[in-house]
């Protein structure tokens, strides 16, 4: 067991992992430890007084370990600095108040692609089932005392599966399988790549995901928003569509469309820590 950080600045982490952004980490409630893979390492991680940070890991060394945590949880972002960013109204910053701590996290662009295809007209709860039917049948298996985990598939293994097997795995619309067939054949081919698109404009990501099937205006803003470092991407999904038409209702007749681009515009650079709150408020207060 090593201890990770102290952080300073306010970072929760059983409401960052509880707010629908991730979908591969369990937590045993007796001892408050996540466990969870992040590139290819398994993690187990806790934090206690809302402050310190301890986790264990396997098979890297822990100095490493530690500093792809921190870039993982976004620990670098001056997330005082962002709260004070996004505060326009009173409503955000009573959200921003009683979500306090929540972080966006900054994962691995091509599990968090294939997540939110999986995403489409699905419930966390299933998504979370695919993405770890998918990693039991085509990832590398890890081990940590007695956990057991699978790290995420390669494009190249997706690439190369049955599709009868892959309609097994991922839980729901028909589509899916051959969406994620198709992308990882684009991705593994090289046809689509996303290696250092974190580098590239937010306009060249969108662009550069949209080529990709089943990838539209949603899943290409999830992805860059989560994955690439694009932090004024406004991804809207049912969620935060409702939740915006709460919070804003004299802007009641806009589309989705309308929606992302009044976002981006209103909130500024960091819109998507904006779109986050009113997503886990949302789907909490229906839950």
């Amino acid at each position: 067991m090593i201890l990770m950080d102290t952080v300073v600045q306010p970072f929760d982490l059983d409401l960052t992992l509880n707010a629908g952004q991730t979908f591969r980490w369990q937590q045993d409630k007796d001892t408050g430890w996540w466990d969870g893979v992040v590139r290819g390492q398994l993690i187990r991680i806790r934090q206690q007084d809302g402050r310190e940070l301890e986790f264990q890991s396997a098979p890297g060394p822990d100095g490493v370990v530690a500093e792809m945590l921190r870039r993982y949880f976004r620990l670098d972002d001056n997330i005082g600095a962002i709260y004070e960013s996004i505060n326009r109204d009173a409503p955000m910053a009573e959200l921003v108040n009683r979500y306090h701590g929540l972080r966006l996290m900054r994962q691995e662009p091509w599990e968090c692609l294939i997540s939110y295809i999986c995403s489409r007209r699905n419930s966390v709860e299933r998504i979370a089932q695919s993405m770890e039917n998918l990693s039991e049948k085509w990832g590398e298996a890890l081990k940590a005392d007695d956990v057991i985990r699978h790290a995420f598939p390669t494009p190249a293994a997706l690439a190369g599966a049955d599709i009868g097997d892959l309609d097994q795995a991922i839980t729901g619309i028909p589509q899916l399988p051959e969406c994620v067939q198709s992308e990882s054949q684009d991705i593994s081919a090289g046809r689509v790549t996303l290696d250092g698109l974190e580098k590239e404009t937010y306009p060249a990501v969108i662009s550069e995901l949209r080529k990709l099937k089943g990838v539209g205006p949603k899943i290409s803003n999830c992805v860059a928003l989560f994955s690439l470092d694009k932090l004024d991407a406004f991804p809207i999904d049912t969620h935060i569509g409702k939740g915006l038409r709460d919070i804003y209702p004299q802007n009641q007749g806009m589309r989705d469309a309308d929606w992302h681009n009044w976002g981006r515009d209103y909130f500024g650079p960091y819109a998507g820590y904006a779109g986050q709150f009113i997503f886990h408020h949302t789907r909490t207060s229906e839950s």
